[in-house]
């Protein structure tokens, strides 16, 4: 239990603080921090916090507030400090002044913020004035200041003149304490991090934008501690950072004079770049190279800069390629995890296709046969390492292409691309020489990358991708993959991460094909990938290739295939097990067994968008996961050069619209008539045997999802104006299920009220039932049939006014 303060306690520490003899203060500090101990100390900072809470905005602060507390003991501390001429202050005063300043702040117990605000301008002078004159307390106040400017409402009331003194004075601090004289001497190295630690927030934390007369002295600044820094170590680690800080802050306006910072600094990054073990520092610098180059402008001062990078990042994306993790073989499915980045691999990959497309676009004013043949060398280099499939190399190109692809020539992107699909077999077999899926991996991301990029270029693309020579030599090398692959397939579908890769990439090609030149044999479809509960991207394949004139053949030969394929996918929907529906397979397991059934499929083109399957930064992104999020992930990085500036628009990136692709075909009618009437049963003996009373309401809203998708289907694909009696069965059971979800938001309502509301409420798994929401909110069931006036007849209507009910009950449970 805490100690009861009153009125008399804090006006005695007061009285005793502000008396003009030292022994008195003397008193009052040790009695100050009698109170600041412990259990008593929570009653003692709730009472000034009280009290500080009941000052109005412009109200002088009274003697029991925090700020008139810290005004009192820095005129204490003044006095101390004075009085001292022939011994060192006590540190004692310091060190109360520190923790009343934290106190403050921390305690929340009324909820006020910004306590200190009243004297965060005197505090700042008062720090200034201390860490000038005296040494001694340099600790206490760094704790101090790094505390004030942590708050950006009380670094705005730190005059310019003091906070440019302070970044000053820590830099001298650094740099003095870094030299060779010193070092191991009178500066601790905990001292020396506690100086560049609190230069770093005095970088990441001025009050507005950096003062244009500090930018010379920074430079010279940082110039001169480079000048000491040997190893490597947290103090070199932090040094970086703050270079990193200012450079982020102040770079656009340094123009040239950054390159001045890196001849300080090149020395020690390059040197520490591969032998270091520290990943955070090895971070800072990768960070540090992006940076410098997104500031260089032009090749004229920027080319030596560019050349050291393009040879590390080289040397680093071999190195990372060299490390791809061993898989053990057996016959079992394997979730191998191919493509897993770390930050620092991600930033890696990022500052290499940075590089990468400023050694390809560099404009050379004065070209001359040395410098082209540097650039040269580069897309040679690219083409070497992609060519061998190295997965970093791969990684970095895709970079390329999702951050750069409007600033490289398209000319070269056919280069490389004609150069992959040359070699792509060697890649491939080089997955049973290495025991390593991820060069395979991240190859097939790249061309999924290429394909968005070259297949369906804007209009403004170069006049080469309309060379009818090099068009047909871009679908060579397209029909060269597609066959690869069709090879391969079995030797690796056991790796669910490949397969997936593998049809996403073969779906994109499909949905543009005109010619109906890609063929899948029959033996493909007997692999058990697309027998056992087929995945999203086996799904999505499936909707694409059987409803393109490709799949068609013998009449007898397409009835076996295509109703395997149905009863493959239709195992789907074993609806006792609800929690396998999703917001995916809501959608994909309708348009699969409609491409199936009647071989056509627009809810892929309509709901899903054939565009997203085009965008490869979309379509396969979600395949990918980064092992960790970077604290610090610069992705949208400055780019200060004019050629660059000039061509920003937002109309730059390809417009993709492949709805002119697709064509739509329809199965004779005997062969469609047969394959419906099994998926209609299907359907309807799977709904006629779920159980809804043991169903969650996210699972409810899902099949609800399921069933309007199947409607649409079943509304869109019918060849005469009648809509089937599928449609209306569905319907049917559809209400049922909405007027049973409806309930199940009642009872919860109901449960609320009387304080009973169990374990498995609609809010136990809240993001789930959002999620199923959504699925359903999005059915083109209810967006696109309001206005057909067949459709409106009858049971949609009801539909409509059921769903409308659903969507506002959850609003009275809240």
């Amino acid at each position: 239990m805490s100690t009861r303060v009153t009125s008399r306690d804090v006006q005695d520490i007061v009285s005793k603080l502000s008396s003009d003899k030292a022994k008195s203060r003397d008193e009052g500090i040790k009695l100050l921090n009698k109170w600041l101990e412990e259990e008593r100390s929570v009653g003692f900072c709730r009472y000034l916090s009280e009290k500080s809470s009941m000052l109005k905005p412009n109200e002088i602060p009274h003697s029991e507030t925090w700020p008139f507390l810290v005004k009192i003991l820095i005129q204490c501390l003044s006095l101390e400090i004075s009085s001292s001429k022939k011994r060192l202050p006590k540190l004692i005063f310091a060190k109360t002044l520190r923790i009343v300043v934290q106190r403050a702040e921390d305690d929340r117990s009324t909820g006020k913020k910004l306590p200190l605000l009243p004297v965060a301008r005197l505090l700042f002078n008062h720090v200034w004035d201390v860490l000038r004159d005296v040494p001694s307390f340099q600790s206490e106040y760094g704790v101090i200041l790094r505390h004030l400017l942590a708050v950006t409402d009380y670094r705005f009331h730190m005059r310019r003149r003091v906070y440019c003194n302070l970044v000053l004075l820590y830099m001298e601090k650094v740099e003095a304490s870094l030299s060779v004289e010193n070092i191991g001497q009178s500066n601790p190295k905990e001292e020396v991090f506690r100086f560049t630690l609190t230069l770093q927030s005095l970088l990441e934390n001025p009050p507005g934008d950096i003062p244009d007369e500090l930018r010379e002295d920074m430079i010279k600044g940082f110039v001169g501690i480079f000048s000491h820094v040997r190893d490597e170590g947290k103090i070199a680690r932090k040094l970086v950072e703050c270079i990193n800080v200012y450079l982020s802050k102040d770079g656009p306006n340094l123009g040239c004079k950054s390159l001045e910072i890196h001849e300080a600094v090149q020395q020690f990054v390059f040197r520490c770049w591969f032998a270091t073990h520290d990943r955070s520092l090895k971070d800072a610098l990768v960070c540090y190279a992006k940076l410098q180059l997104s500031l260089t402008r032009g090749v004229v001062d920027g080319t030596a800069l560019l050349e050291q990078l393009l040879d590390v990042v080289s040397k680093e994306l071999d190195q990372m390629s060299t490390s791809s993790s061993n898989v053990p073989r057996n016959d079992s499915t394997r979730d191998v995890k191919c493509g897993l980045l770390t930050s620092s691999q991600l930033s890696i990959v990022e500052l290499a296709a940075l590089v990468f497309c400023r050694a390809c676009t560099n404009p050379l004013k004065t070209p001359t046969a040395e410098k082209r043949a540097r650039r040269e060398d580069v897309v040679v280099l690219i083409k070497e390492r992609l060519m061998e499939g190295k997965w970093s190399w791969h990684s970095a190109f895709c970079c390329l292409i999702r951050n750069y692809s409007t600033r490289v020539k398209k000319d070269l992107f056919i280069s490389w691309f004609l150069s992959i699909s040359t070699n792509f077999e060697r890649i491939i077999n080089n997955v049973n020489l290495e025991h390593s899926y991820d060069g395979l991996f991240w190859t097939l991301r790249s061309l999924l990358r290429l394909y968005s990029l070259l297949l369906f270029a804007a209009p403004s693309a170069e006049s080469s991708l309309k060379s009818s020579f090099l068009k047909n030599e871009v679908e060579k090398g397209w029909h060269v993959i597609w066959s690869c692959l069709m090879r391969s397939l079995p030797t690796f579908v056991n790796v669910t991460s490949i397969v997936d890769a593998a049809l996403t990439l073969l779906c994109t090609i499909i949905l543009s094909d005109t010619k109906d030149s890609y063929f899948v044999a029959l033996e493909i479809w007997d692999l058990r990938v697309f027998k056992r509960l087929p995945s999203t991207s086996v799904l999505c394949f499936i909707s694409c290739y059987f409803s393109r004139r490709a799949s068609q053949g013998d009449s007898r030969d397409a009835l076996y295939l295509r109703q395997n394929m149905l009863r493959a996918v239709l195992a789907l929907l074993n609806l006792k097990e609800c929690s396998s529906l999703n917001e995916r397979s809501v959608v994909l397991v309708p348009a699969a067994a409609y491409a199936l059934c009647v071989g056509s499929a627009p809810l892929i083109n309509e709901t899903l968008g054939l565009s997203r399957l085009a965008h490869v930064s979309e379509a396969i992104e979600e395949g990918i996961l980064e092992e960790e999020q970077s604290l610090e992930n610069l992705r949208e990085l400055f780019e200060c050069s004019v050629d660059v500036l000039a061509r920003i628009d937002n109309s730059a990136a390809p417009k993709v619209n492949l709805s002119e692709f697709h064509q739509h075909i329809r199965l004779p009618r005997q062969l469609r008539d047969q394959l419906l009437h099994e998926m209609e049963n299907y359907v309807l003996q799977c709904i006629s045997e779920k159980e809804i009373e043991k169903l969650l309401l996210s699972e409810l809203i899902n099949i609800c999802a399921l069933l309007s998708n199947f409607m649409y289907f079943s509304y869109s694909s019918r060849i005469r104006e009648e809509i089937s009696p599928f449609f209306f069965k569905l319907g049917e059971s559809m209400l049922e299920l909405l007027d049973h979800a409806i309930s199940v938001i009642d009872k919860t309502y109901n449960d609320i009220i009387s304080g009973c509301l169990g374990l498995n409420s609609i809010f136990s798994n809240m993001e789930l039932t959002v999620a199923s929401f959504k699925s359903f909110i999005r059915s083109p069931l209810l967006s696109k049939l309001q206005d057909k006036t067949d459709a409106s007849a009858g049971i949609y209507p009801r539909i409509v006014q059921s769903a409308e009910r659903l969507l506002k009950k959850p609003g009275k449970t809240v």
